[in-house]
């Protein structure tokens, strides 16, 4: 008997973990993302270039937005004087090999996008502090070839699922 109860009450209650514990106030203003890389900064004036994607803050913007939307944690305002406010800076980004063949071409890539996100209370003052990284990995050939532009849409998927996932969370 004192089995079957036990049996019943874990199925009903389940593990008690969820995503929408923490600070969840109900409306949240989505100021739009800055790119804040420098491409001019001294270090990487010796390395190699690596471009981003134009207007990938733009981008990132919107699918926050998706995202938000989405999760159901936060409904979006209009007005950032009555609901908390979520501030993201791009400020790095990264693209390096995985894998090479033999004369040394590029086949795997992993891009890698860092994300300064706050979130700031009613008072402009910060609440929540986190660097994000968002991530994918794409074959450049072969039978799981992926384009580069493809790859970047997964980057700022990736990204704002982490962003959403940063701020609906207790940390």
């Amino acid at each position: 008997m004192k089995k079957t109860l036990i049996i019943v009450l874990c199925l009903f209650c389940g593990c008690g973990y969820t995503t929408r514990v923490g600070l969840n106030q109900g409306s949240l203003y989505l100021r739009p993302v800055v790119n804040a890389i420098e491409i001019t900064a001294e270090d990487r004036a010796y390395s190699g270039y690596t471009s981003f994607p134009m207007l990938i803050e733009k981008k990132l913007t919107n699918a926050l937005a998706d995202k938000i939307q989405i999760r159901g944690a936060y409904s979006l305002a209009a007005d950032p004087e009555e609901a908390l406010s979520l501030d993201c800076r791009i400020y790095d980004f990264k693209k390096e090999g995985l894998r090479y063949t033999d004369s040394d071409d590029v086949t795997e890539q992993r891009l890698r996008l860092y994300v300064h996100v706050s979130l700031f209370g009613q008072d402009d003052q910060p609440v929540k502090e986190r660097k994000v990284v968002g991530e994918t990995t794409y074959f450049l050939s072969g039978a799981y070839a992926v384009s580069e532009s493809q790859a970047f849409t997964d980057l700022v998927e990736d990204t704002a699922r982490r962003v959403v996932d940063a701020i609906s969370e207790e940390w």
